[in-house]
């Protein structure tokens, strides 16, 4: 498993997560590349996810997403944000960990929700009832349960979530230090060798 601080980062979670904005942060802040599997998708189409979507369906999507994930094996040190179910096959987790570190970007599902909606056009929320989500959003959770570290996004605007991600990549990346030895006490009761 990877996990230097010289592999790639790669974000997973929900929709409304912050994958995209505290990537953005999160690369500003380690002085790397940020790269996002949506976009990749859409320079490849030619087209936004809505309309992909719409044209070609779910599974082509996806199918998009397994090639994604076979070209993130070139990058080296970048900070990676990922569509939310592009996790969530078997297998997909470990993938992504063979590149680096995975950090779930996790919460509550009413603020993921929330944050979702306010930042765009999302197929996977469109005509779908609050059952519907919850369902969707419980069938992914044990995928990005799998990753590496995990911060809870629900009380934390981007900012606060990428200086979380980076002190649990920081703490992760350093090696344990050894204790130092314990004093030993003198018969007297001061620091010394017992045998004095």
């Amino acid at each position: 498993m990877a996990g230097g601080m010289s592999d790639n980062v790669i974000l997973v979670g929900f929709m409304g997560a912050g994958k995209s904005s505290v990537g953005r942060l999160l690369a500003r802040r380690l002085g790397r590349c940020f790269v996002e599997t949506d976009d990749m998708i859409t320079a490849k189409e030619g087209r936004p996810i809505p309309e992909i979507f719409t044209a070609k369906g779910e599974p082509h999507f996806r199918a998009l997403e397994d090639e994604a994930v076979r070209l993130l094996a070139l990058k080296r040190g970048d900070v990676i944000a990922t569509g939310g179910g592009l996790p969530c096959q078997d297998g997909r987790v470990e993938a992504l960990q063979a590149l680096g570190t995975v950090v779930w970007l996790s919460g509550d599902l009413a603020a993921l929700l929330e944050r979702a909606r306010r930042t765009g056009d999302r197929p996977m929320l469109d005509g779908k009832t609050r059952e519907e989500i919850e369902a969707l959003y419980k069938s992914r959770e044990p995928y990005y349960a799998k990753a590496d570290l995990s911060v809870d996004t629900t009380r934390l605007n981007p900012d606060q979530v990428a200086a979380e991600v980076w002190k649990a990549l920081q703490a992760r990346a350093r090696p344990p230090q050894p204790r130092p030895p314990h004093p030993t006490l003198s018969p007297t009761g001061g620091e010394g060798s017992a045998s004095r």
